[in-house]
């Protein structure tokens, strides 16, 4: 019961935090946040989980909201308070999603939804598995590029490969979860 009020109570913060507007008020909920994460005992590496938020919201920024600010600014219009507040509202999700996954237990939390609970147990497989595999192409990587420089070329390369080998891979595995999901009779044939 406690992992479904936590997850209320996450995502009625999530819609909240959405809907903030006001500069002022996402930087003090930021910096409220950041102290509850430094605060609270958390099961997890703490500067390890911060560097993924920061990676995660630099590359956030530099996709959505730069192109978008640079825009503006090529066109004459000012954009720093759209900035600003997409990424504080980024920031903030980000902190929060952290805190209540190391607090909430996904499992207990859905166990409501069979569904919702198969759903959470089949992306969680995955997560697991393709996890692993890029480990191991990043190991297979650096295990041929000890003795030498990293090229470019090799460099493109070896993202290409990886890229197509996940695509490649999802659609096969999706392709074998469907067909033994419908062997299990969660098929749903709207024709």
């Amino acid at each position: 019961m406690k992992d479904k009020i936590l997850l209320l109570i996450y995502l009625i913060l999530l819609v909240f935090i959405s809907l903030l507007r006001s500069l002022d008020v996402l930087l003090i909920s930021l910096v409220v946040l950041f102290l509850v994460y430094l605060i609270l005992p958390l099961k997890i590496n703490k500067i390890k989980s911060l560097k993924k938020v920061f990676f995660t919201v630099s590359l956030f920024s530099g996709i959505v909201t730069l192109p978008y600010f640079v825009a503006g600014f090529f066109m004459g219009e000012n954009r720093w308070n759209y900035f600003f507040a997409i990424n504080l509202r980024t920031f903030e999700l980000a902190f929060l999603t952290v805190i209540f996954l190391s607090k909430i237990n996904l499992f207990k939390a859905l166990d409501f939804s069979k569904n919702l609970t198969i759903l959470l147990v089949l992306v969680s497989g995955f997560v697991v598995i393709y996890s692993k595999t890029l480990k191991d192409f990043q190991d297979a990587f650096n295990s041929r590029t000890i003795e030498k420089k990293v090229q470019i070329q090799e460099l493109r390369n070896y993202i290409k490969r990886v890229v197509v080998f996940f695509f490649e891979k999802s659609k096969e595995t999706s392709q074998e979860t469907y067909l033994a999901m419908k062997s299990r009779g969660f098929y749903y044939d709207n024709t």
